[in-house]
């Protein structure tokens, strides 16, 4: 029998899982983005759809920042690691990226991060240490994703490759100047293999239970983690889609580095979806952690 804990007295919202197989899935807010229309959703024509966001004075119900921590009996894995406290100042946490990087996150990016929320000060509370973390998986390397990269320096970071060679041609969102010095992630290529409709996998754990597959679109390598339970799959989805209704509406985001490929990678998860029965859980779905804390399968 599966139990749930959802902690309702921390500065953030954390929803605690364990599968039907034993693992514990913990999803922890580390803050809230406040994104705007044109960001969310796709504008025609798709080839200005920066300049979109950038002109579009209408924004959004903030959002949360959600990462996703894994005790597993082959090692504490953790999925993204959200963002700190000093990207409330935009201006000063981006002084190094480079100026059309900064100019496009200042612009169309507001951040609200408690110091107490940054995941580094929520894991002892979980009763788990930083130092303990075996694997970080980051579906993509947009700052908000990676801004906690400092608080696992003895943890192997896996970054698909296509997505660490493409942020040196067209960063839009990632930040290396953030990212811990001489930092190194493994990078990985699906050579596995086709699994279900996805034409790659890699399988992260020996048990292959927790499955790494490429869902490109959103940025040029991002990539989707898939943990597999006895009768359904735990689906960390990164921003291959905001949020569920947009999976529901086949609807592509605003902010996608390569339209065809996001299409793409919303009817492949789409198909999954509708032959596995699925827990969905975006990185910034208001409703991920009620899916989590309910094991609610989603529907199309």
């Amino acid at each position: 029998m599966s139990d749930i804990f959802v902690e309702r007295d921390r500065p953030s919202p954390v929803v605690s899982r364990t599968t039907a197989s034993g693992l514990q899935i913990h999803g922890v807010q580390t803050g809230w983005v406040t994104l705007k229309a044109a960001h969310y959703r796709l504008r025609e024509p798709g080839a200005l759809r920066l300049a979109a966001i950038m002109a579009d004075p209408r924004w959004l119900r903030p959002r949360p920042i959600l990462s996703w921590v894994i005790e597993h009996p082959e090692g504490l894995m953790v999925v993204d690691t959200g963002e700190r406290h000093a990207a409330q100042d935009l201006g000063r946490h981006l002084a190094a990226a480079d100026p059309l990087t900064r100019l496009f996150i200042r612009q169309n990016f507001r951040m609200q991060i408690d110091p107490c929320a940054e995941l580094g000060a929520q894991l002892p509370a979980l009763g788990l240490s930083a130092r303990d973390v075996r694997w970080v998986v980051l579906t993509h390397l947009h700052f908000d994703h990676t801004g906690g990269l400092n608080f696992f320096p003895d943890a192997e970071t896996v970054v698909s490759r296509r997505e660490f060679d493409g942020h040196r041609g067209m960063p839009q969102g990632a930040v290396s100047s953030l990212w811990p010095p001489g930092w190194r992630p493994s990078l990985i290529e699906y050579a596995s293999g086709p699994y279900s409709v996805f034409p790659g996998h890699h399988a992260l754990t020996r048990a292959n239970d927790v499955l790494l597959v490429p869902t490109p679109g959103h940025s040029y390598g991002h990539q989707s983690v898939l943990i597999l339970d006895h009768d359904v799959t735990y689906a960390l989805v990164g921003d291959a889609m905001f949020d569920e209704g947009q999976l529901q509406r086949r609807e592509v985001a605003g902010i996608v580095q390569d339209i065809p490929a996001s299409r793409l990678s919303l009817d492949l998860i789409r198909r999954f979806v509708a032959a596995h029965p699925t827990v969905l859980l975006p990185s910034h779905d208001p409703d991920s952690l009620g899916r989590l804390a309910e094991r609610r399968v989603t529907s199309l």
